[in-house]
């Protein structure tokens, strides 16, 4: 997944400095965070997460498989995210990425979503296509801007096209400086209504828990 503003996200003083980001995930989300982004971090946890799957029950090889997260894992670093997960079916077939990136710089106010709504409709790798839906809610953790949008991507190094299709929500996390997107995409469209249902469920229960600080009682 690649973000629009990644100058921004790897500048940003986001709640990566002093908050861990969050979810009450169901089963079928995997964790591909990366810290350090190298192949063999990647290597060592697509490795991890593939072994955890039911070789009865799978539907491809459990290499191929593993080659597929280390390669989901990688993408998604590039983009400098706080959060990155997968949805897979128990056969392994891919289902959905989500990843959640900050924006914002110290000592500057971030703009209100009435402020931001020209920026909600862009994609540095993609087109929109049709009506895209885009509604405000708001959420345990401040007021969000929902969008759901079908996109024409670019392929890398501009070999075709393909459509996709994206849900994104811009959260403006009350008492918090940035202001965090949270991208889910797929590919799948026959699915669209499951994956969507399974992003809305997701969302609601973000939070952000702050770091530990060293020889404190949280850590015991």
């Amino acid at each position: 997944m690649e973000s629009e503003q990644k100058k921004s996200a790897e500048s940003s003083l986001g709640p990566e400095d002093d908050y861990l980001v969050e979810f009450d995930f169901d089963s079928g989300w995997l964790p591909l965070t990366l810290h350090e982004g190298t192949r063999a971090e990647a290597a060592q946890m697509a490795a991890d997460l593939a072994a955890q799957f039911n070789p009865l029950s799978l539907g491809v090889s459990k290499a191929s498989l593993q080659q597929e997260l280390e390669k989901h894992a990688l993408t998604a670093f590039e983009s400098g995210p706080l959060l990155t997960t997968v949805a897979y079916t128990e056969g392994g077939i891919f289902l959905a990425d989500l990843s959640v990136l900050a924006y914002g710089e110290d000592g500057v106010p971030r703009p209100s979503p009435e402020e931001y709504r020209e920026m909600l409709l862009k994609w540095s790798y993609a087109e929109v296509r049709g009506e895209p839906q885009i509604h405000d809610v708001e959420l345990p953790i401040g007021p969000a801007v929902r969008v759901q949008a079908v996109l024409m991507e670019k392929r890398r190094f501009g070999w075709g096209k393909k459509l996709s299709e994206c849900l994104r929500y811009w959260v403006w996390p009350t008492g918090h400086e940035e202001i965090l997107l949270i991208e889910a995409r797929w590919l799948n469209f026959e699915r669209t209504d499951e994956l969507t249902d399974l992003v809305d469920r997701l969302v609601p229960s973000l939070r952000l828990v702050p770091v530990p600080v060293p020889g404190s009682c949280d850590e015991e």
